[in-house]
């Protein structure tokens, strides 16, 4: 209890600034994960064909640690969006040589979690670069929301895309405690104004040994977490005439 006593007092704060009306609300100062890398383009909607087969590198579904991250990057976490916004597709032959298929004997990057059939278009969002995690922990939250936003007939638009109906900011923290990594993540609604709408919260736990907390989240954790978001946001949406 200590522990999320002390990790609520860090989110509150970040929670509190990013409720103004202002441009700068919009614009978080780091890029996800909190790297300092530059920024990449926005991601549309029309680029997710060309981006749909990207890997988010080797992982387990679950109970395995994660392997070393890449740089935490906007880039990163908009390929991961696209990526979830098409079916994964195999890649062609090599030299025209059609080989049978092996067994899965190695593990790959988690698929995103099979989503209901399309739904109607019902609106478009955008999501601007999470704030509180590091990258081999994005890349498959950003994947599931992107399959779970399609199949509820939402469209992604680009970070700074002001046509989308809604924003969705997020905010992740995660700490150790008795063989044990606890999760808690919030994300604002916001209107183009900066204004919050409403707020989608909770929070997970999953046995871990692992000494860093992080390193202790699978990958299926996070799926979870982006089906949660979508459900509570289209249910959110449904009661307001979205």
């Amino acid at each position: 209890m200590k522990w999320i006593a002390i990790a609520l007092n860090v989110l509150i704060p970040a929670l509190a600034l990013s409720g103004c009306n202002t441009t700068d609300a919009l614009t978080p100062r780091a890029d996800v994960g909190g790297g300092t890398q530059v920024a990449s383009s926005p991601v549309t909607q029309s680029d997710t064909d060309q981006m749909a087969g990207v890997s988010a590198g080797q992982q387990s579904l679950a109970g395995q640690e994660y392997a070393t991250p890449p740089q935490n990057t906007l880039e990163a976490q908009a390929q991961a969006l696209a990526a979830g916004s098409q079916p994964m597709q195999p890649p062609p032959p090599v030299g025209g040589v059609t080989t049978q298929q092996q067994p899965a004997a190695q593990a790959s990057s988690p698929a995103p979690t099979q989503t209901a059939a399309l739904a109607p278009a019902k609106g478009t969002i955008r999501f601007l670069p999470i704030i509180g995690a590091p990258i081999q922990a994005v890349t498959p939250l950003s994947r599931q929301l992107g399959a779970e936003a399609r199949a509820h007939g939402l469209a992604i638009k680009g970070s700074n895309d002001p046509a989308a109906d809604h924003i969705l900011k997020g905010y992740f923290s995660a700490f150790s405690e008795g063989g044990k990594v606890t999760i808690i993540y919030v994300w604002d609604i916001l209107n183009q104004s900066g204004s919050r709408l409403h707020r989608i919260q909770g929070q997970e736990v999953v046995p871990s040994s692992a000494t860093e907390a992080w390193a202790g989240v699978p990958a299926s954790l996070m799926q979870q977490i982006a089906t949660k978001t979508i459900n509570e946001y289209t249910s959110w949406l449904a009661g307001h005439g979205g």
